[in-house]
């Protein structure tokens, strides 16, 4: 249930706050109810629409949560962390050819985005284990 804060308080900052303290608190269904007032207020806020994403992923809903960070990258199309974010839902998909292209966005975007550089690369190496000449394939996590 939210709580409707006092008068003057129910701009979308006071809203964006608010959804980030629910989902800090593990109350992901809250936070995208929040987000989603958030979102009433102003459409285009990319940042919002990311974090409604992440929260739908907390909650295992990722066809949702693509759609949220599909949302912000269309919005803003050099948003590195949504890009990053698509990657890690298409990862948890096992849909790992499409999760490095997503990676792949976001250090074009942001070549020092350290997270999506590493999960970009260890992805590739699965991708690649059959085709390698090394006997390092065997060190590669299985898919």
């Amino acid at each position: 249930m939210i709580v409707v804060p006092a008068l003057g308080q129910q701009d979308a900052d006071y809203w964006f706050t608010k959804g980030m303290e629910l989902y800090d608190q593990n109350k992901f269904v809250e936070s995208v109810e929040v987000y989603d007032k958030v979102l009433e207020l102003n459409p285009s806020d990319a940042e919002a629409w990311n974090n409604k994403g992440v929260a739908f992923g907390s909650l295992g809903r990722y066809d949702e949560a693509l759609h949220a960070f599909d949302e912000a990258t269309t919005i803003n199309l050099t948003y590195a962390e949504a890009w990053y974010n698509i990657g890690v839902v298409y990862d948890f998909q096992g849909n790992i050819v499409t999760a490095i292209q997503a990676y792949k966005i976001a250090t074009q975007i942001d070549p020092s985005y350290q997270k999506a550089s590493v999960n970009k690369n260890f992805d590739t190496d699965i991708v690649m284990a059959p085709y390698l000449s090394c006997g390092c394939s065997s060190q590669l996590p299985l898919v």
